[in-house]
């Protein structure tokens, strides 16, 4: 499979479910993100967003906070009684997006450490530190 991402991914709920509030035309929609990066989001919710949908949205994580960014549902798969859906980010503040991005490099770097052996694969700056629920954890 071709991976058509720009930008690096990181899981949010395997480590840190948390819940966050869609706003589409006008309504509040719940959803739980279970991976990001600074150009798309994975969410689960409960309602049906059909593909096209414009969403705007914030992310209030104890180690991410964003600005109000705007993006359109790319697909949507039905998990029983959920459905999962996929949004492309239109627009993000930069600084949301670095850090974001920061915070996907950093995670992944641990995970290509930790699947090549290295002894010391966890340090305290980095940005997905906070969240980080991996036994190589210091």
């Amino acid at each position: 499979m071709v991976e058509k991402r720009k930008n690096r991914r990181m899981p949010i709920i395997k480590q840190f479910g948390e819940p966050i509030m869609m706003h589409i035309e006008g309504k509040s929609v719940p959803g739980v993100i279970l991976d990001l990066s600074a150009d798309g989001v994975s969410i689960i919710t409960y309602a049906y967003v059909p593909a096209g949908t414009q969403i705007c949205m914030t992310i209030d994580l104890p180690m991410l906070k964003t600005k109000p960014m705007n993006g359109k549902v790319v697909w949507t798969m039905p998990k029983g009684d959920m459905q999962r859906i996929g949004i492309y980010i239109e627009s993000m503040d930069t600084l949301d997006a670095k850090h974001i991005n920061r915070m996907a490099i950093d995670f992944n770097d641990c995970e290509n450490k930790i699947s090549l052996g290295a002894p010391d694969v966890c340090f305290a700056k980095c940005s997905y530190h906070q969240i980080c629920e991996k036994p190589q954890r210091i």
